[in-house]
């Protein structure tokens, strides 16, 4: 059985809902077998089981007028044929059952028969595997009492009635009904299952429930076979039903106009489940199209207003940056106009005279002078080129650039010369 459905019982006026079962807005209906058109009928083989059954209960059915929803059970099968449960419930006469279920906000997926569950509770204390003796079971109920006739395993004959003084005549038909379905089999017993009463209504707003009308004496029957009786829990016909539920092939007599309400319903709960998802789906793209723009400016104007405060905290770092180097710049004695005048002089080659220094603070330097020979000019090129503070890996060279001005000769035969040394552009370290 689905999860979500219950199983209910309308027994006495009243809907009885299974102890501890399920709590959605689906039920499995249970009735009395009264509110039942029921029959045994044998099927030959090849023919459709609910239409061939439809006829002959429309033909039993009090309401000639109610096109019947017929269902069927197969209890046995056999080569030229089968036997089957037939039932169906009359619309007409389930205006009060509907009322009920209304009341309850209950839709029903499937109807079946409150005895039939009761059968299934004492199937095997009734021994039906004992070879194929007939059986008569009774199961008396608030509405009326319930008859089956049993050939071993096989019903021969369902039959209800509400007068228990007529009991006697009831069973009498109900056995030559039996004999007429599978033949002569003598009585071997009648076996009578009472169940237990309820503790307490389901609810208590459920309507007045009517008095359960008094049982026959049971022991009277004795006539016709000994007498057995059965006692079972309140809760035994549920039970049976909601274990027959989870067979797809037992009894289901749902009016056709209760199965268009029930997809109507589950048509609107699925469609409301849609729209609300859709819904959630069109609050959420809209939240996202008109809510992340907003987010986005909240957070760029965090950004702009972080960038602000950070670039005034950097721009007062490189301000005290730059107050320091160039402290330093100007604290540095290596590289002040007088030290590096005197490295340049002591790497002058012999017979090299310097006659101008020109300096140029974080530039470079135009140095002239003459030589008494032009290589001497050239071996002081690549002196200053070479020319470094320190030694090894921390050694720095002073000049990034060393270039050959001009180169002539002057008068007395000594050649003029202008070397041009650069500063490195991003300074010494």
């Amino acid at each position: 059985m689905p999860k979500g459905v219950q199983v209910v019982a309308f027994e006495g006026g009243a809907l009885r809902f299974l102890a501890s079962g399920e709590t959605g807005r689906e039920a499995v209906l249970a009735l009395p077998l009264n509110r039942l058109i029921v029959k045994m009928v044998r099927v030959p083989a090849g023919e459709d089981r609910v239409a061939f059954a439809t006829p002959l209960l429309q033909k039993a059915s009090p309401f000639p007028d109610d096109q019947l929803t017929v269902g069927c059970e197969t209890v046995r099968e056999a080569d030229d044929g089968a036997s089957v449960i037939a039932a169906a419930l009359p619309e007409s006469a389930a205006d009060d059952i509907a009322d009920a279920l209304d009341a309850a906000k209950l839709n029903v997926t499937r109807v079946d028969s409150l005895a039939l569950g009761q059968l299934r509770g004492v199937w095997n204390a009734l021994g039906t595997g004992e070879g194929s003796a007939r059986r008569a079971v009774l199961f008396p109920s608030p509405d009326c009492i319930s008859i089956f006739v049993l050939d071993g395993d096989l019903p021969t004959a369902i039959r209800a009635t509400t007068d228990g003084a007529e009991l006697k005549r009831e069973l009498m038909l109900s056995l030559l009904e039996a004999e007429d379905f599978g033949g002569a089999n003598p009585l071997a017993e009648i076996v009578v299952v009472k169940s237990e009463a309820p503790e307490k209504p389901e609810s208590p707003e459920s309507p007045e429930k009517t008095e359960s009308p008094a049982l026959p004496d049971f022991s009277s029957l004795s006539d016709f076979a000994p007498v057995r009786e059965l006692t079972v829990g309140a809760d035994a016909g549920l039970v049976g039903v909601a274990e027959r539920s989870e067979e797809a092939e037992s009894l289901n007599a749902l009016p056709a106009s209760w199965a268009e309400v029930l997809a109507e319903t589950r048509f609107k709960s699925k469609l409301t489940r849609f729209l609300a998802v859709a819904v959630g789906i069109w609050v959420l793209v809209m939240g996202v199209l008109f809510g992340v723009p907003v987010v986005y400016g909240f957070m760029t104007d965090g950004q702009k207003t972080d960038t602000k405060r950070h670039h005034a905290k950097f721009a007062e770092v490189k301000k005290m940056v730059d107050k320091v180097n160039l402290v330093r710049k100007y604290s540095d004695r290596d590289h002040s106009a007088l030290e590096l005048l005197k490295a340049v002089s002591d790497r002058l080659p012999e017979d090299v005279t310097l006659s101008d220094w020109d300096y140029r603070r974080d530039k470079g330097i135009i140095v002239k002078g003459d030589a008494g020979q032009s290589s001497y000019i050239y071996e002081l090129k690549d002196k200053l080129e070479d020319m470094a503070f320190g030694e090894g890996d921390d050694a720095e060279r002073v000049f990034s650039a060393v270039r050959m001005g001009s180169v002539g000769s002057s008068r007395g035969g000594r050649f003029r010369f202008t070397l041009e040394l650069d500063f490195p552009e991003e300074g010494w370290q």
